[in-house]
């Protein structure tokens, strides 16, 4: 899958880079690129245990000497659309090339997937994408933001704002320019990526976040069903890792207009307890409840309990709302007017929102 001469160029530019030893072989085992070219054509017994297994090689000097056609070094596979297509070495003793074996393999992939997509957009689009999964993965590094937003074709510099549009309109994912396209921003100063779940992430520097932050209120108005997490500024990448980590948890639970991260802070933390804790103590609490009570105990709390506000906000009397707070009690034993029974039905609320809208896992 992966041409010979693609691959030699690919060796070429790295070693010429990094000052290191590569050899890239096929979906065979077989050398099709090395730094030394004598070796192209050869087996290569570390790559076959790689294709075989799909996990990494390491190989001490002392172990090659048992694995026909192999030296020491480091040995990782390479993927390419979920698939092993190859499997990158650099020579050396483990331990000493271990860390520059990683980001050669990261590397070359990302040269191999820049080779298989038709045309510049397409490769960037893929670049950017890896990029928003793997800081959403939290296994970015600043190092490899910066290098990767080159390849991209962006740059986003501190500080950094983060965004996550979910239900966006349908017209919005037809190519991946139309993102950039609905929300009015430009491909070298944003980074605009829906992932697997349908959620259209936004990173974006500078003052760039002010223009954007108003379009999003513009679509959250012109589309009900659109839910917007702001999840706010930061001025450093470590930052950004940690607040893009927090905005996941956030996406949980179901997410319906304009939010703010910093207003989540208890449904991010009750995220992050076991599912099976978080049903069972929902269901617990709130099992006796109809959803017209459930409801109006979210806009009870929505408005600091305030009933006049609450009852405007579901559309009936006063006295109704009283009537159904009452009602609550009786069947939980906890009365929301009570402060301490309230901070228990206001988190089995949350509880029960937690993956409401989440795809299937």
């Amino acid at each position: 899958m992966i041409a010979e001469a693609t691959a030699q160029s690919i060796v070429d530019d790295i070693a010429g880079r990094l000052g290191v030893s590569v050899n890239i072989m096929d979906e065979r085992g077989v050398i099709i690129a090395s730094s030394d070219r004598s070796r192209v054509g050869g087996a290569h017994g570390g790559a076959l245990h790689v294709l075989s297994t799909g996990m990494p090689l390491s190989v001490t000097a002392k172990e090659a000497r048992s694995l026909d056609g192999t030296r020491a070094g480091v040995n990782l596979p390479l993927w390419l659309n979920g698939n092993v297509v190859g499997v990158v070495g650099v020579r050396g003793e483990p331990r000493e090339v271990g860390e520059i074996a990683r980001a050669v393999a990261r590397l070359a992939e990302l040269m191999v997937m820049q080779e298989a997509f038709l045309g510049e957009a397409g490769w960037r689009h893929r670049v950017r994408q890896q990029i928003m999964e793997d800081l959403l993965a939290a296994r970015l590094t600043e190092e490899g933001f910066r290098q990767r937003q080159q390849l991209a074709g962006c740059r986003i510099e501190a500080p950094y704002s983060l965004f996550a549009l979910r239900h966006a309109p349908a017209a919005a994912y037809t190519e991946p320019r139309d993102l950039y396209r609905l929300l009015e921003v430009d491909e070298r100063s944003a980074l605009v990526v829906a992932d697997a779940a349908g959620v259209v992430w936004t990173v974006t520097g500078g003052s760039t976040s002010v223009a954007l932050r108003y379009r999003l209120s513009g679509l959250c108005a012109a589309h009900p069903d659109t839910g917007v997490l702001d999840a706010g500024r930061v001025d450093d990448f470590g930052a950004l890792t940690e607040l893009t980590g927090q905005a996941r948890f956030a996406l949980r639970r179901r997410l319906v207009g304009e939010v703010r991260l910093a207003d989540l802070e208890l449904p991010v933390l009750l995220a992050r307890l076991d599912p099976g804790v978080r049903v069972e103590t929902a269901e617990r609490v709130l099992g006796a409840l109809s959803a017209e009570l459930r409801n109006t105990l979210r806009a009870y709390f929505a408005h600091d309990c305030g009933v006049v506000e609450a009852a405007q906000a579901l559309n009936v009397h006063r006295n109704t709302l009283a009537y159904r707070l009452g009602r609550v009690a009786e069947l939980t034993g906890r009365d929301p007017r009570a402060f301490q029974d309230a901070v228990v039905l206001q988190i089995a609320l949350h509880l029960a929102e937690i993956d409401q809208d989440q795809p299937p896992r």
